[in-house]
Parts: C-alpha cells; sequence; structure tokens
C-alpha cells in the first residue's frame, strides 16, 4: 500500500508540473501532428502505387502516435534531474518512501501523458479519414499500448537522469528515439527497402510496435502482430526498467 500511495502521489505531482507547463505539451503534440500532415499531404496520393497502400493516413497515424509518446517520456529525465539539483530527490530519499516508487512516480505520470496524447492523434486521425477497423476495442489496446510504451521509454530516459545528473544528458537521451523510428517501417513497408535497411527494420522493436498498431487501424485484429508488438514493447520496458534500478542504486548506494 505505501508503494502503491507514494507513486501515486509522485504521479500526481509530475502531472500538476506538466499543467504549469501547457507550452511543452502543446509542443509535444503539435510536432507529431504536424509531420502526420506533412507526410500524408506529400506522399499520401502514391503511395497506394508506390507501396500498395490505400489508406495512407492510417498508415501514418501509428507514427504520430508513437512520436508523441516518446516526447512525452522525457518528462522523467528532465524531472529527475531537476529534483536531483534543487535537493527534492535526496529529500524524499530521507522518507519511509520505497526507492523504486520515487522514480517511477515520474514514469507512470509520462505514460498518462503518453496516453492522453495519443488518444488526441487518435481523435484528429478519425476526423481527417485514417480509420479505426478494429473498434472501440482497438481503441483502447492502442491507449494501454502507448501508456506501457510511454513508462518503458521514460524508464530510459530515468535511467540516464539518474546515472549522470546532467540536464544535457537526459534530454540528448530522448534523441534516441529518432534512429529507431527512421530505421523502422515509419514511412513505408520494409518489402521496398533496400537490404541493409531491411534487415535493421527487421531487428527493430518499432516496426513491429507500429506493425500491431496498424493492424488495428487498419485490418481490425491481428493476433501475430499484436503479440510481437506487446513483446516488443514489453522487451523494451524491461531492458529499460532494468537500467533504471541499476542507475538507483548506483545513485543510493
Amino acid at each position: 500500500m505505501q508503494t502503491a500511495a507514494t507513486i501515486f502521489f509522485l504521479t500526481m505531482r509530475a502531472l500538476r508540473e506538466a499543467l504549469r507547463q501547457p507550452a511543452g505539451e502543446v509542443a509535444n503534440i503539435f510536432i507529431p501532428l504536424f509531420f502526420f500532415a506533412v507526410t500524408v499531404g506529400s506522399i499520401g496520393r502514391i503511395a497506394g502505387d508506390a507501396f500498395a497502400i490505400d489508406n495512407f493516413t492510417g498508415f501514418q497515424m501509428p507514427v504520430a502516435m508513437l512520436s508523441a509518446a516518446s516526447s512525452a517520456a522525457a518528462g522523467a529525465g528532465l524531472g529527475t534531474v531537476t529534483d536531483i539539483q534543487r535537493g527534492y530527490f535526496d529529500k524524499l530519499l530521507l522518507t519511509p518512501a520505497p526507492r523504486p516508487a520515487i522514480v517511477f512516480g515520474r514514469i507512470t505520470a509520462d505514460g498518462v501523458r503518453a496516453l492522453i496524447m495519443t488518444a488526441v492523434i487518435l481523435a484528429v486521425g478519425l476526423v481527417v479519414g485514417a480509420g479505426l477497423e478494429a473498434g472501440v476495442a482497438g481503441a483502447l489496446v492502442l491507449f494501454a499500448g502507448a501508456f506501457v510504451f510511454g513508462m518503458g521509454y521514460s524508464s530510459f530516459n530515468a535511467a540516464i537522469a539518474l546515472k549522470t545528473g546532467s540536464p544535457q544528458a537526459a534530454a540528448a537521451g530522448n534523441l534516441f528515439f529518432f534512429p529507431l523510428i527512421f530505421l523502422s517501417t515509419a514511412f513505408a513497408p520494409k518489402e521496398v527497402f533496400a537490404g541493409w535497411l531491411e534487415f535493421l527494420a527487421t531487428i527493430n522493436p518499432i516496426t513491429y510496435i507500429l506493425e500491431a498498431q496498424r493492424s488495428l487501424v487498419l485490418e481490425g485484429w491481428d493476433g501475430l502482430a499484436l503479440l510481437r508488438g506487446g513483446a516488443a514493447i514489453l522487451g523494451f520496458g524491461m531492458i529499460s526498467f532494468t537500467l533504471t534500478f541499476m542507475a538507483l542504486r548506483g545513485r543510493t548506494a
């Protein structure tokens, strides 16, 4: 009970901090929507002939969702660094609060923010014709995936913050997402890639997360795609959480 209560109160604290800086949240949602509009507007008309994709708007919507989730996940890293520099983190360590709960408050808040941004992008996507073949249940799966992925990526940023205590390093950690997204099937099916890029996309976990999301948007329910996507999210999360625990142990030792 103490762990859950600590996570809840620190999550609410982190969310209140985000609400006090609305410009940052607007930027986090605007940039993915901007690239969503530009990509669909520039490639959408030729996607059917070039990639055999009839609904390129639906094909691109998951890319915007993951981009927004990764932007939201920067909060834990920067927030943790701020707490460390101001001495608030050390004060929390003096309380009876469980050590992991101190970090998981911010990580959970980032998961909630990723979920909210995914809901906004889904609403915009539905308005512009992306569709959602899996219906309401599919939307719930998208939200769950965004929440878990947001927490996993946030944990990665938190690990950097705990290890370095540097705002520059914490901010740079979010750049890790860009090679992952560009070396995936974000903009085209991997069947049209050059051999080396197809190989990198095949071993990239983002590829399978995108395929799972796209199956819900474009096809309905594809059990294999969802299984692979879920495994990719959980695997990424396990690695990032392990790094966070190691960094936390090193800082509190």
